[in-house]
């Protein structure tokens, strides 16, 4: 009668405990995105932070989605806006309770 227990399948990548494992993902525009939203926390209501993509040396798209990844998880409202050259990032305007 032949064994018909299964033998597991090899792994196609090597296991390694837990304990050798960042718990924190840093990405690469971590530092960047971490200025902007530092920045952005002092920012007046009425102002913009003008970001210049050839010095970031990032494409806008990405940039965007991290800033706006990064504030939803500190629950930060904003928008932003971009011409060919810049990114703008600025405090999304309060609703106005009192004009409804």
């Amino acid at each position: 009668m032949k064994d018909r227990t299964k033998k597991p399948a090899a792994y196609h990548f090597p296991a390694v405990p837990l304990t050798a494992v960042s718990a924190n993902r840093k990405g690469k525009h971590r530092k960047i995105v971490s200025n902007i939203l530092s920045d952005l926390e002092r920012l007046d209501e009425f102002s913009a932070l003008r970001i210049n993509l050839a010095e970031a040396g990032v494409k806008k798209a990405d940039l965007r989605s991290a800033i706006h990844r990064a504030a939803k998880s500190r629950r930060i409202p904003l928008l932003t806006t971009s011409d060919e050259a810049h990114l703008y990032v600025f405090h999304r305007p309060a609703a106005n309770k009192m004009g409804r």
